[in-house]
């Protein structure tokens, strides 16, 4: 049995709007996960800052103590196992938000796909 070229072209575009639907649809749901990703940057930016003020308070009470060098490596010690979770939070919103711009980029090619073969 063969197919007409015809039919294949309306069949290709059938799938092709089928994608297309897909896309746009998770294409709002991306804006809204962008807009909740900012949130969580704002609130991680928030935190870090709170544990760098805390860092710079302690490091000027070691200033006052005998023994400075042992306190201040205790101070940057807490600082970096403070940081160690923010830091794992960030990473993990940077691979999401690059799996959204890969949706993004295949979203703008199938729409300049779909332009073209309308065409």
């Amino acid at each position: 049995m063969r197919v007409s070229s015809y039919l294949l072209r309306q069949m290709c575009l059938t799938g092709l709007c089928a994608v297309q639907a897909a896309l746009a649809q998770t294409e709002a749901s991306s804006t809204a996960e962008m807009a909740a990703m900012n949130e969580q940057r704002a609130i991680i930016e928030q935190e870090k800052k709170q544990v760098l003020d805390q860092f710079q308070t302690a490091s000027k009470a070691c200033w006052k103590r005998f023994a400075v060098n042992d306190c201040l490596a205790n101070v940057r010690r807490q600082k970096y196992q403070d940081l160690a979770p923010l830091d794992q939070r960030e990473i993990q919103l940077n691979a999401r938000q690059r799996e959204l711009k890969e949706l993004e980029r295949q979203q703008r090619l199938t729409d300049k796909a779909s332009t073209k073969g309308n065409s």
